[in-house]
């Protein structure tokens, strides 16, 4: 999910991508379930093998070959999604890693227009950022779902322990992939990775406030207003309390960080007398 450190050329191909995995979506609405479990399988396949990746993201390799191999490496799957699959890999990557990352984001993508079409995108965001909330106040536990050396099923019998149950199955079907699938991620990256997919979907910009008190109504009302001017879009604003910050409030909107607190200041401060 690194479509904003792509090159020129993959950017390219991933906005066509984007493009036409919405008109097959559109064409297949109620099998958008099984889109994104293809696009998965097809995205681990290509970490499990490099090769693979390199013969599909070879600019030398003709765009009717590299279809003819998805196809190949996808036999007898949803012919649909192979469909979108095999023209998605024909389009011109820059790097061996782009094409697993652009996959990963249409079967993302996919997982989410279900979950819009069951009118649950605002509760899946809200429960992303609960379950984001609950890792950063339980090291353990984060530190267990992100063990590298813990297997996936013990991980995945970890994550299902603490929030099965508590949220929608739509929240945990996107939890069981990012534990089991991590793809040399931190989790609580890939969470707000995913929130941003989905604020993104429902047109609205995430942003992410960590206060060291909770804000009040009026507050919060000043802050989405004054954030909405400074972008141009809708805000959907997140508070989280962290008593570390000592005063003000630190803001991430997307990959920009506005950071406002008093342990940034002084922070800001001690580097300025050690100079």
């Amino acid at each position: 999910m690194r479509s904003g450190s792509m090159l020129s050329g993959s950017a390219a191909s991933l906005a066509q991508a984007k493009a036409e995995s919405g008109r097959a979506l559109a064409a297949h609405p109620d099998q958008a379930a099984r889109f994104a479990d293809e696009l998965f399988a097809l995205v681990d396949a290509l970490d499990a093998d490099p090769a693979l990746a390199r013969a599909l993201t070879n600019p030398n390799r003709e765009a009717g070959a590299k279809r003819q191999l998805v196809r190949q490496a996808m036999a007898g799957h949803f012919g649909p999604a192979v469909d979108l699959a095999a023209a998605t890999a024909a389009r011109r990557w820059s790097r061996d890693g782009d094409l697993a990352d652009a996959l990963e984001l249409l079967a993302f993508d996919a997982a989410l227009a279900l979950t819009e079409a069951r009118r649950a995108l605002e509760q899946v965001e809200a429960e992303l950022f609960e379950v984001d909330a609950v890792l950063r106040n339980h090291r353990e536990l984060r530190t267990a779902l992100g063990d590298p050396v813990a297997e996936p099923p013990a991980r995945l019998r970890l994550i299902e322990r603490v929030f099965a149950g508590a949220v929608r199955a739509e929240t945990m079907y996107l939890l069981r992939r990012l534990v089991s699938h991590p793809r040399g991620r931190g989790l609580r990256h890939s969470l707000q990775h995913v929130g941003d997919l989905v604020a993104e979907r429902r047109r609205r910009l995430v942003a992410v406030v960590t206060s060291a008190a909770p804000l009040a109504p009026s507050q919060a009302e000043a802050l989405t207003k004054a954030l909405t001017r400074s972008y141009g879009r809708a805000i959907q604003l997140n508070v989280s309390v962290d008593k570390s910050v000592i005063g003000g409030m630190r803001v991430r909107v997307g990959d920009e960080v506005v950071d406002g607190s008093l342990l940034s200041r002084f922070a800001e401060l001690r580097r300025e007398l050690a100079a």
